[in-house]
């Protein structure tokens, strides 16, 4: 499934667990490398003795320490590592979600799926260009957000090969406000249908399951981080996010891009601001865009959240890409500019890198037909 080496570390003392996740866990990335520990006691020795791990997966049940004191340890020890517990049930835990002890719960027997959406989440966070000393911070932050369970339970329905359109058009329907903002998107101008649509099936044919994922994504944590005192600058993010993506599509299909690069460049724009959101609605004050980057913590929760790599990719514009060529990071660029400043003030090496591409003459008129 992947060529990346990926080190695992598994702490059970279930024997034959230990067995099944092993065999499991190599079918699905033959190129890992598993380590187990039996003994909860003897994991920081693990971990001083051994290559870091880049996930660790931990049953709740182990005798003194517990899962959750070794997952609190590995929090503080090896943070750039994604904490699995694994669980009987998925009552219990959302305190250990807000601090952001664990980053995947696994209900036992383990769903392949859900195995392969933490080693999918491991490789895009490898393979992201940041720092080590971004990886810790970010591996260490508490009270991040997290999906709840019935927008979980949505997004599993959609990282299936054949997602159900019937399942996902009832989990919409659940969600008042959810589907009114799929209608409200798929009936927008920049959708460019014709008619309008009163229907939450049509309206997710028409978004598409990409921007029905990130728009799922977006609205819970529209929810989760409203705070009465900062609801003006919350809101004004919101509207942010929506208007990016706007402008990411219609910038995308004005420069003759195809149909799936236009949906993954709304989804890009829509998603670009929850970095923002995050920073400006800690109640602390503690984290801001000197702590870690904006972009770079929306890049790590996407990455969590199982997003395809090419969006996560596209969050990162504080550099420009190795490869000269239009890209989602290239439109991501552009369209920060465009809509902060609303104006082309692009420092030099943007100026030459978006020249390089033949593309000012377009993103010109663009930008006038868009004003």
């Amino acid at each position: 499934m992947h060529d990346l080496k990926i080190n695992i570390l598994i702490i059970d003392d279930d024997e034959l667990l230990l067995r099944a996740l092993i065999r499991t866990l190599n079918r699905l990335c033959p190129s890992a490398h598993v380590c187990t520990v039996q003994v909860a006691t003897q994991f920081e020795q693990q971990i001083n003795n051994n290559a870091l791990p880049d996930i660790i997966f931990c049953d709740s049940m182990m005798q003194l320490p517990t899962g959750k004191n070794v997952l609190e340890q590995a929090k503080e020890l090896c943070p750039s590592a994604l904490r699995c517990l694994l669980t009987g049930d998925m009552s219990g835990n959302y305190q250990l979600q807000l601090n952001n002890v664990i980053h995947f719960h696994l209900v036992k027997p383990f769903a392949q799926s859900h195995l392969e959406s933490v080693i999918n989440s491991a490789v895009v966070l490898k393979t992201l260009p940041i720092s080590s000393e971004h990886r810790v911070i970010l591996g260490q932050l508490s009270e991040l957000p997290f999906l709840g369970e019935v927008k979980q339970n949505l997004l599993n329905e959609l990282n299936k090969n054949e997602p159900n359109i019937s399942i996902l058009e009832k989990d919409v329907r659940h969600d008042p406000l959810l589907a009114g903002k799929v209608l409200q998107i798929a009936n927008s101008a920049f959708m460019g249908f014709d008619s309008t649509t009163s229907s939450v099936k049509e309206a997710i044919v028409r978004i598409g399951l990409i921007n029905l994922r990130a728009i799922v994504v977006f609205s819970e944590l529209s929810h989760q981080l409203l705070i009465k005192n900062k609801q003006k600058a919350i809101n004004h993010l919101i509207d942010k996010g929506y208007k990016k993506a706007e402008l990411s599509q219609s910038l995308a299909k004005y420069i003759k891009q195809d149909r799936q690069t236009q949906l993954l460049a709304c989804a890009v724009g829509l998603l670009s601001v929850i970095g923002e959101l995050i920073t400006t609605s800690d109640p602390h004050g503690d984290l801001d865009n000197e702590v870690v980057p904006k972009f770079v913590l929306s890049a790590y929760l996407l990455a969590l959240w199982g997003f395809d790599q090419k969006i996560v990719d596209a969050q990162l514009i504080d550099e420009l890409p190795s490869q000269k060529s239009i890209s989602l990071t290239v439109i991501h660029i552009i369209v920060e500019h465009m809509f902060c400043n609303n104006a082309f003030n692009f420092n030099l090496e943007e100026f030459d890198f978006i020249d390089d591409l033949a593309l000012f003459p377009d993103i010109e008129q663009w930008w006038l037909s868009n004003k």
